[in-house]
């Protein structure tokens, strides 16, 4: 999953070869146990795949992704509740989804905005909502241009710089690239967000790891839903990936009323064993 995080890139031109079966069934077999687990609080979440619901017209109704998206073979979604920490848990499991596609050489991009909601109602049981959904197919390595100006418009092979995102909390200095956990906090910088906003802080404070919402004023704001939750989710996943990678042992926990660092939203925190 480590190598995924260096290869992941989002994909919105596939090649017009449809999956094989082999694959759809690897496919399938991912979102039943991921549907099997939880994230960082707790909420369930339910997968689907619609792995035709790009063939032939007069078959299928063609699932409207605004013109982003071309030759998908089929799509990969999830539901759950709308609440701030059904979001986070979403981000951080369908991360895990996208991460292990990467290793299955099928493409994916997070659409959070750019579908229409509607004409997946009739999946939905009451109280459930889909915070977003990717396309998969095998990829195209020729962008078109509309992907290419896509790619520019949100900067997408940019981060944040290391210094804005990572501090040591009780001097609010900036987290040296030389720290031992330097190593897992670049993985957080290389996760996807919306808008390739990062919306998230990390502090350092010895053995605990602590992740805060640095929220975009503003920004989707007529969404129905807290899109940067998702964000928040999925750094949390790269993190934890990276965690167990290292074979550091840890503990999730969450602390809100004694952490506090400026302004920011107290999400979870870390508790590590050691740092290396």
């Amino acid at each position: 999953m480590l190598e995924a995080i260096y290869e992941r890139r989002s994909i919105r031109t596939f090649k017009k070869t449809p999956l094989k079966k082999s694959d759809v069934k690897k496919i399938i077999e991912l979102l039943k146990n991921t549907e099997a687990k939880h994230g960082p609080f707790n909420t369930a979440v339910k997968f689907f795949i619609l792995e035709d619901s790009f063939t032939p017209q007069d078959q299928k109704t063609k699932v409207g992704t605004y013109g982003f998206v071309k030759n998908p073979q089929g799509f990969i979604g999830g539901k759950t509740v709308n609440s701030f920490e059904a979001l986070i848990d979403f981000g951080y499991l369908f991360e895990s989804i996208i991460l292990a596609l990467t290793n299955l050489n099928i493409g994916t991009v997070w659409l959070g905005g750019t579908f229409k909601r509607k004409q997946f109602d009739h999946l939905l049981s009451e109280g459930e909502f889909i915070p977003a959904i990717s396309p998969i197919g095998y990829i195209e390595e020729k962008q078109t241009l509309r992907e290419k100006l896509i790619r520019k418009k949100i900067k997408a092979n940019q981060r944040k710089p290391f210094e804005t995102l990572f501090f040591d909390q009780n001097t609010e200095e900036p987290i040296s690239k030389s720290h031992p956990l330097a190593h897992l906090l670049e993985l957080v910088q290389l996760a996807p967000s919306a808008s390739n906003k990062q919306p998230w802080i990390v502090t350092l404070d010895h053995h605990a790891v602590h992740f805060f919402l640095n929220r975009t004023s503003n920004y989707a704001s007529m969404l129905s839903y807290d899109i940067q939750a998702l964000d928040l989710g999925i750094a949390i996943q790269h993190f934890e990936t990276g965690l167990m990678a290292s074979s550091i042992p840890y503990t999730r926990v969450h602390i809100k009323d004694t952490i506090v660092f400026k302004d920011y939203q107290y999400i979870l925190s870390f508790r590590l064993e050691r740092t290396s």
